[in-house]
Formats: structure tokens, sequence, C-alpha cells
């Protein structure tokens, strides 16, 4: 299998702003989700046990 090259790069991972404030409509969302996957253990922590439809 031939593969091409091409001038494509690899996205960078997301770091939130060192002040911690978003300056625009995407980095508001980015800061949005990065605060949902931190919080993730806790919100697993508090779901009743009979809730496994979502891991």
């Amino acid at each position: 299998m031939a593969v091409a090259l091409t001038d494509m790069k690899p996205m960078t991972a997301y770091a939130p702003p060192a002040d911690g404030l978003a300056h625009d409509a995407v980095e508001e969302k980015w800061l949005r989700l990065h605060r949902a996957l931190k919080d993730r253990p806790n919100r697993l922590e508090k779901r009743p046990l009979g809730s496994d439809s979502n891991n």
C-alpha cells in the first residue's frame, strides 16, 4: 500500500490558558470540556449504584 506524504501536522493537546480565562468562544468550549473531564471521577462517584447505563 502506498502512503502519500502531506503537510499535515498532528493536533496538539489542549492546554488551558495560564490565567484560566477563555479569550474566545472556541477556548470557552475547550475549557468547559476540560473541566467536565477533570470532574468526571467525582461525578461517577456520586452516581447512584443502580444507574449503569452510561459508564
